[in-house]
């Protein structure tokens, strides 16, 4: 149990990170009216999801939740061939 409370907490701190990040240059953009940091604010918020899949990914394996694990990379391979055929 303890170590999917830490899993919980990692996860948790992972999207906060990436919300405030985005958050911050979104507001930083709009306030410098600069297009460059609002593009920023915007891909690093697309990209929060990604960075959750990652952490809950290695805490599943770190914890020796092998099913689980599997399946969450299964996801994460989904969101990275989403991610490089939308660059095409």
């Amino acid at each position: 149990m303890k170590r999917t409370l830490g899993l919980e907490r990692a996860v948790e701190m992972a999207l906060s990170a990436g919300v405030a990040t985005s958050g911050l240059l979104l507001l930083l953009g709009l306030v410098l009216a600069h297009e460059g940091v609002l593009r920023s604010g915007i891909l690093i918020l697309m990209l929060t999801p990604v960075v959750r899949v990652v952490v809950l990914t290695l805490g599943l394996f770190r914890d020796g939740d092998r099913r689980f694990g599997f399946v969450s990379l299964a996801v994460l391979a989904v969101l990275v061939a989403g991610i490089v055929l939308s660059r095409q």
